[in-house]
């Protein structure tokens, strides 16, 4: 039987990073010392400033800076333009992905509300006229493959706890409160994505000058959003309201939405680009818009003057304008896409200007340097190449990547000498990787550590690494041994009290959230005292043993057993033992029951007392109870045994008085 153990992590501190390196060791002074091989010492090569006399661009170069300059200024402009297209773009799809939250949280908020009432999801469909299943089935599809939705830590957590919620709507074990709150901060949490990058257009424009149609329509944009935001909010109060429910909140809401919407449409109607005010007209001449429209006046009237709700004599009315709402909602999510387009539109439209003029500016440039080509393509043949070779390199090895393949040793004498000298040094530095990722993780057996760090700064720091590698071997044998006697205990072997009731706690704690049944047994054997008296403590010992081998074998590797201390144990029983609890207690008596120890020439059988505590773990499921609990059956037991036994001996006792008369 295998018994766990409480988990324990074991994080090691690399040097730097909050732990000291290991005592004695040092690094050797010179060791990063590069000396050039023979090929490249007596291998004439031209250097850089033989190569630049050769290289004569004065006269070019004066009049390229001022091309140059031109040219830089229209590239700025086309940049400048194209990451404003790409943050247009952005923003449509966030937009987009904010209108997929809509179309899942309007009938998920119906279902969980209609759960509340007593009213099931079937009878709601019925009621109102949807499927209700299909919607959330298609918005829960939707959300799934939009790459919006696991592009931040946040909205992954958001995602992940849609996806445990949504089954616990239409079965209504999960309150619509908590519905609600969910669905309002996963909005939140993508209009906040929304508005960041919004702010980020903002800023790439600080350094771009764009056309003064540009800012107009980027302020259109930003209302069209806010008036899809309240847009959202006028559906949810608008069908409460006319509902008779949520009371005064959703009237606030309501008005508030409603007031919301007609001062950001007022601002952004008359600004739009040509896609925007298409879709604008569209949503202004939809039926299902008017219709809607007419359903949030009916709200905002009773929200302002009382009367009996719209729809509170036919529910089917309340089916028809979440229908329409949803049709509304879709509309101005499609505003605002298109007000993102128009705003994509300008910006590419920008760039491409931008482009032209670029490449304009270019072919003067290109014209200008024309005469120089030939030094240019020697300076780029014995030069340029290399060095580009030894940058890009070098950049890689910043950025941490050291797995490169040997660079050419080409170019004029200073550059292949350096090139000899990252050679090796990458080299070396790879090896260090490798073997320090293999000592923080602490893989002792990991291949790299068995193969000589390379070069001679490798070999400066192989007795360093040999060391840590010691002193790892050691406090992890040490991590062991201590972690082996703060958790067992020593006599049996078995878990000892803390621990046992450690694994307890999280094992209930596991349970409670699977909705499991766990089974807890209290053993006490019977007699130790005056077993300890009449025989010694060493006797005792013995027994406590067979005890412990005796729980050992009439349980499954899955179960746990832990000694609480003296002559008591407790076992946790897995999922699939704690059904039989009855059956593990009979065996777990029969194999106690079994052992004998041997004293004094004599034989003494043992016994246990067995409680067993037997619950379905909920929320309130104390672990400690359960122990309390079990305790108390085991003395329960105990006594019903002794009864026994008494009533058995007066028995015999009156038995012997007859026969006597």
């Amino acid at each position: 039987m295998s018994i766990t153990n409480p988990p324990h992590q074991t994080t090691w501190d690399p040097p730097g990073q909050g732990g000291p390196w290991p005592t004695g060791v040092h690094a050797q002074p010179g060791a990063l010392s590069v000396e050039p091989t023979s090929t490249s010492r007596t291998r004439f090569r031209l250097k850089v400033r033989s190569i630049l006399v050769l290289v004569v661009l004065l006269p070019i170069v004066s009049t390229g800076i001022l091309t140059g300059i031109a040219s830089y200024s229209q590239w700025n402009n086309r940049q400048g333009a194209k990451a404003a297209a790409q943050d247009a773009q952005a923003l449509q799809e966030v937009a987009y992905a904010r209108a997929k939250i809509n179309d899942i949280r309007v009938p998920a908020m119906a279902v969980s509300f209609a759960a509340q009432l007593g009213v099931d999801e079937t009878e709601l469909g019925l009621l109102l006229h949807l499927n209700f299943p299909e919607y959330m089935k298609t918005g829960k599809q939707a959300i799934a493959s939009d790459p919006v939705f696991v592009s931040t830590p946040t909205l992954r957590a958001d995602t992940q706890e849609l996806y445990s919620i949504l089954p616990k709507i239409p079965i209504g074990t999960i309150a619509f409160n908590t519905v609600k709150d969910f669905m309002t901060k996963y909005a939140l949490d993508i209009d906040n994505l929304w508005y960041s990058d919004y702010r980020k257009l903002q800023d790439n424009i600080k350094t771009w000058q764009p056309p003064g149609s540009f800012s107009i329509h980027l302020d259109a944009l930003r209302q069209t959003y806010v008036a899809f935001l309240n847009g959202g909010n006028e559906i949810e109060g608008a069908i409460y309201v006319n509902e008779g429910e949520e009371g005064a909140p959703a009237k606030l809401e309501l008005i508030q939405a409603a007031g919301n919407f007609a001062s950001a449409s007022a601002e952004f109607s008359n600004n739009l680009g040509p896609l925007g005010n298409k879709a604008w007209d569209q949503l202004k001449a939809s039926q299902a818009a008017k219709s809607f429209n007419f359903t949030i006046a009916q709200g905002i009237y009773t929200a302002l003057y009382g009367g009996t709700p719209a729809f509170s004599s036919n529910v089917s009315l309340a089916g028809a304008a979440m229908r329409n709402g949803l049709d509304y909602l879709s509309r101005l999510s499609e505003l605002v896409r298109s007000a993102s387009l128009d705003l994509y539109n300008v910006a590419n439209s920008q760039a491409a200007s931008a482009s032209r003029q670029f490449v304009t500016e270019v072919s003067l440039l290109f014209l200008l340097v024309v005469v120089s080509v030939g030094g240019i393509l020697f300076a780029g043949r014995t030069l340029t190449k290399p060095l580009k070779g030894l940058s890009d390199a070098a950049q890689k090895v910043q950025s941490g990547e050291f797995n490169l393949d040997k660079l050419p040793e080409t170019g004029p004498q200073e550059v292949a000498m350096t090139t000899v000298a990252f050679n090796e040094m990458t080299s070396t530095l790879k090896a260090v990787e490798t073997t320090t990722i293999a000592l923080a993780e602490e893989d002792l057996s990991h291949p790299d550590l068995q193969v000589p760090l390379p070069g001679k700064t490798g070999k400066a720091l192989q007795a360093t690494v040999d060391h840590l590698a010691q002193v790892i071997r050691e406090r992890e044998l040490q991590r062991k041994q201590l972690h082996e006697a703060a958790t067992h205990d020593r006599l049996t072997g078995l878990l000892n009290r803390a621990a046992v009731l450690d694994y307890l706690d999280h094992d209930v704690a596991r349970r409670r959230n699977e909705g499991e049944t766990v089974a807890v047994m209290f053993v006490d054997l019977d007699g130790l005292k005056p077993f300890n008296d009449i025989y010694g403590h060493e006797a005792g010992d013995s027994a406590i043993k067979a005890t412990a081998n005796a729980l050992v074998e009439a349980t499954g590797d899955c179960d746990v057993i832990g000694r609480l201390g003296g002559d008591e144990f407790l076992l946790v029983l897995c999922a699939q033992h704690s059904a039989e609890s009855q059956q593990v207690s009979e065996r777990v008596s029969q194999a106690v029951a079994s052992r004998s120890i041997a004293v004094l020439d004599k034989h003494i059988s043992l016994s246990a007392s067995i409680g067993v505590a037997l619950t379905q773990c909920g929320s309130e499921t104390d672990p400690m109870d359960l122990v309390r609990q079990a305790d108390e059956a085991m003395y329960e037991a105990k006594r019903a045994a002794r009864m026994t036994r008494d009533q058995m001996l007066e028995n015999l006792q009156a038995g012997s008085k007859d026969q006597t008369v």
